[in-house]
């Protein structure tokens, strides 16, 4: 196995490596660059090989030499700052065999020079070496789009994969899941703008307009609850999310989320509805570390397919495209066969049968909320808004309706938004609310507004939902929907 997380890192931390620039040939390169933010230097221990890492990093031409003319940028790469005459006379120094140039000997000889003491080894850098050489096929120094096609297959890899190689690395230790999850996030984000749905993209932005890749949103909930204390050893973790398997496929939120927090419990049923109920919830409560914290992560879902149609989606080992979320896109449907709803459902439904309990609820709780849909710019996306409030009073109610919360929890933050699935280039999120609850005696607890610092502004709905009543009734939170 290559591992290629550090690869990832080093462009992901802004370097020209993460570049793509066009020959006139019109031939698209990836180069290999020296940016490295902390390199390999004299002033630790460090080997033959890191020395060679460093060497190949930044002969960005893979000539085997650093001319005179780019000298002081490969230092500066190296985060050595000196003036021009400065590296002139360093360059003297160690071009042995005055050939106009730093060779690979020359250059191991120059790292050990004083002046290079304040370079740290960095030798996660091998990992990035590595990688560029397996795929830059003919040596170039350039990966061009031919051999681009080799890292593009492994990024788009699908699920039966992902699943085949968590279930070896179970067996091997939990390092190299760490390492393949970081990787494979990177990859995710920096890769898919050469294989995303165009039309699937732009009705994502234009009906979720702040919808965050999975690994983002859960980086920015960890970074925000760090700094407030949360940590997996004080922390029990719950989702609310469709029990549909879209939504928990690896690298996905919920799988990232259960994987930070080590443990998760499922609080969700169709739609996301948390028809565990209060008894699941005090189950949950009961789970806390002492004097502990809980974090409920809750969400409805909704599929975008590549035509761009909302409540659609085409799935992995399948030809025709399906409902997402089934539940939610079905209930529309029995809405709308009864008159109670204008529209007809934009990825069509063929169940307009009360087949079970859990759809017959969620028919009851979407029917008050379907007013106003007709000014909406689509349907589902009304729908799918109205599931992620009926969601949100719920859990609100199993939060405030457990009288011992307290006892039990010093805090609770509850985050919620809506998934979007998509068949490539990685699932979504669209955030609508995050919030931290404190005891203070009341059943509430004193509630702690967390999005900005989280997530930045809130998306503007006014365009999706129609109108700005719409948006004002989305938000109110005063008539709460009960089981």
């Amino acid at each position: 196995m290559i591992k290629t997380t550090a690869f990832f890192f080093l462009l992901s931390q802004g370097s020209p490596a993460a570049a793509f620039t066009s020959a006139p040939i019109m031939k698209s390169h990836i180069r290999a660059t020296s940016t490295i933010t902390s390199s390999i230097g004299a002033s630790a221990a460090f080997s033959n090989e890191d020395l060679e890492t460093a060497f190949f990093s930044i002969d960005v031409e893979s000539s085997g030499s650093i001319p005179r003319s780019s000298f002081a940028d490969a230092l500066a790469d190296l985060g050595v700052v000196i003036d021009d005459s400065a590296a002139d006379a360093l360059f003297d120094k160690y071009d042995a065999d005055k050939g106009g140039s730093i060779d690979l000997d020359e250059f191991k000889l120059l790292m050990a020079d004083p002046a290079m003491t304040e370079v740290k080894p960095q030798r996660d850098v091998k990992f990035a070496m590595d990688m560029f050489k397996k795929y830059d096929q003919d040596g170039s120094g350039s990966i061009d789009k031919g051999e681009f096609r080799a890292i593009a297959s492994e990024i788009q890899a699908d699920a039966r994969r992902r699943s085949l190689f968590s279930v070896f690395a179970a067996a091997v230790g939990a390092t190299i899941v760490a390492d393949y999850s970081q990787e494979y996030q990177w990859a995710q984000k920096n890769f898919r703008s050469l294989y995303i749905e165009p039309k699937a993209e732009e009705a994502q932005n234009k009906v979720f307009p702040t919808a965050l890749l999975s690994g983002d949103l859960d980086e920015a909930i960890a970074k925000t609850l760090g700094g407030r204390g949360f940590t997996p050893a004080n922390t029990i973790f719950a989702h609310s999310v469709c029990s549909d398997e879209v939504n928990n496929k690896d690298e996905q939120l919920v799988a990232l989320m259960v994987n930070r927090w080590q443990e998760g419990f499922s609080l969700g049923g169709l739609g996301g509805l948390p028809f565990a109920g209060k008894s699941g919830f005090r189950a949950f409560l009961h789970h806390v570390p002492d004097e502990g914290k809980l974090l409920v992560m809750f969400a409805p879902h909704v599929g975008i397919d590549a035509a761009g149609k909302v409540g659609a989606l085409q799935r992995l080992g399948q030809t025709k495209v399906s409902k997402a979320c089934g539940a939610a896109v079905g209930a529309y449907g029995v809405l709308s066969s009864k008159g109670a709803a204008t529209s007809k459902p934009s990825g069509g439904n063929d169940d307009t049968d009360l087949f079970d309990p859990q759809l017959t609820t969620i028919v009851n709780l979407l029917e008050p909320r379907l007013g106003g849909i007709e000014k909406a710019v689509d349907p589902i996306s009304f729908v799918t808004y109205q599931m992620y409030a009926i969601v949100r009073d719920l859990i609100d109610e199993c939060v405030e309706g457990t009288p011992d919360v307290w006892d039990y929890a010093n805090e609770v933050a509850i985050v919620g938004g809506i998934m979007i699935n998509r068949y490539v280039g990685g699932d979504f999120f669209q955030p609508l609310s995050f919030e931290t609850r404190m005891k203070d005696g009341s059943a509430r607890g004193k509630v702690v507004d967390l999005y900005d610092e989280a997530f930045g502004a809130r998306p503007d709905l006014i365009g999706v939902l129609g109108s700005e009543e719409a948006v004002a009734t989305f938000y109110d939170r005063s008539k709460r929907a009960k089981l």
